[in-house]
């Protein structure tokens, strides 16, 4: 019998004579892991995504190396339009099964369309600056920067619920039910959705219907709702317009009254009758036709004035991008052009993104692979940790595996980074040897 962990023979203890696991702890959490699995994979069957997710990620922390849980969690971050938390979990996948894995698969459908995958990297940020505008009370750029996400994206959940949040907050129950529903139609059993339904006091039987209703809604069309911008005060405007086109000229009662001995009078009255109609009815509505013009123009301007902060915006993310792509190109110069630029060209993009813990996760699996004397996968695992991170464990294990790899001059080199970035660090005593030489 064969350790599930390292491969190596179990004894008669129950242990396993390399890494020492117990056996029928570790198949007990092998099997947790896949009735987990399988649970996610019942559930993202019948589009409940957000409980796929919780099922996925439990499988995960009980076998960290389940492939199919991993490959399927990456699959519904892509479906919910987080398509940079899906390339996460797929390239951490590749790297534990680099053959025979469909995560490669994946990972080139995505890079094969470099404008699409550019979109992707710049979706967190524009999510983020339409969330800014949305917590500092610029609404129409909320919107428009919402439009735009929308508009690319139409699987993007998050977005539907900010914009949800915004009709919500302007007491557009309907258009917010509206975006809610698309919502409900991607992740069945979204609990934000629910939650926000019942804020707006929709029954629990309504929305049950609602969720059956929505699976008539076609998300891969572009969001669209050609009021969805419109502002207060374009509201105002037409109800002023309304007031316009039908005034209130209704009259009270009168009686019959001898004209002929009032002709005279009947003229007076009439020149100043015909004044005073001048004055409050003409002349207001030729008022009201100027500031109709001038409410138009203002409009106009600001919605105008909006787009260009948003471009102005756009360019200057264009702009960092271009700079941090041409000073990555420059240090990929120097390095190995066969491994570690493919590696790079995986982790650029998710270098903004990726969890905290995968350096860890990283350092660690590359100690493990200079113990299993891997040393090509050692100094693959400690480059992709230090472009996500640097650290002093990072070099140091990378030294390492430069010297099993017998590259001393590689070693001697990330020894020195690990001196010159930390000389405090707890390794300077054992690779002080290599510095000297």
């Amino acid at each position: 019998m064969e350790c599930l962990n390292c491969g190596a023979p179990i004894l008669e203890n129950g242990h396993c004579s390399d890494c020492g696991m117990n056996y029928t702890l570790l198949a007990k959490a092998y099997n947790t892991s896949n009735y987990y699995y399988n649970l996610g994979l019942d559930r993202a069957s019948v589009r409940d995504l957000t409980g796929a997710i919780d099922a996925l990620n439990l499988a995960l922390k009980y076998n960290k190396q389940n492939i199919n849980a991993r490959n399927l969690l990456g699959l519904i971050h892509y479906e919910m339009g987080e398509i940079i938390l899906g390339l996460t979990q797929w390239v951490v996948s590749s790297n534990y099964l680099p053959d025979g894995n469909i995560a490669e698969q994946y990972i080139k459908e995505v890079q094969a369309d470099p404008v699409k995958l550019e979109e992707a990297n710049q979706l967190a940020k524009q999510f983020n600056q339409a969330l800014m505008h949305a917590k500092q009370g610029t609404k129409d750029l909320a919107f428009i920067q919402l439009r735009r996400i929308l508009s690319s994206y139409p699987h993007f959940v998050k977005g539907y619920l900010l914009l949800a949040l915004l009709y919500m907050e302007n007491g557009n129950t309907d258009k917010a039910k509206k975006a809610l529903k698309r919502v409900l139609r991607i992740d069945k059993n979204n609990t934000l959705a629910v939650k926000y339904l019942a804020e707006m006091g929709v029954a629990p039987r309504d929305i049950i219907g609602m969720k059956e209703k929505s699976v008539r809604i076609d998300v891969d069309s572009a969001y669209s709702d050609e009021d969805q911008y419109k502002s207060d005060l374009e509201t105002f405007v037409e109800k002023s317009l309304e007031n316009i086109d039908n005034p209130d000229l209704s009259v009270g009662s009168y009686k019959e009254v001898n004209h002929n001995k009032f002709n005279l009078i009947y003229v007076a009255v009439g020149l100043i009758l015909g004044i005073v109609a001048f004055w409050v009815l003409i002349l207001p509505t030729k008022l009201n036709s100027a500031n109709q013009e001038n409410r138009n123009l203002q409009l106009s301007h600001s919605e105008d004035i909006s787009k260009k902060n948003v471009m102005i915006s756009d360019m200057k993310s264009k702009i960092s991008n271009l700079e941090k792509e041409l000073e990555a190109k420059k240090e990929a110069e120097a390095e190995d052009k066969e491994k570690e630029i493919d590696q790079k060209d995986s982790f650029q993009v998710i270098k903004d993104n990726i969890p905290n813990t995968t350096y860890g996760t990283l350092c660690e699996e590359a100690a493990k692979a200079i113990n299993e004397n891997d040393f090509p996968k050692a100094i693959s695992m400690c480059n992709v940790a230090l472009q996500i991170q640097e650290g002093e464990e990072a070099y140091y294990y990378l030294g390492r595996a430069y010297l099993g790899n017998q590259d001393e001059e590689k070693a001697k080199t990330a020894f020195k980074s690990l001196k010159d970035n930390y000389p405090e660090s707890s390794h300077i005593d054992e690779i002080s040897d290599y510095l000297t030489e």
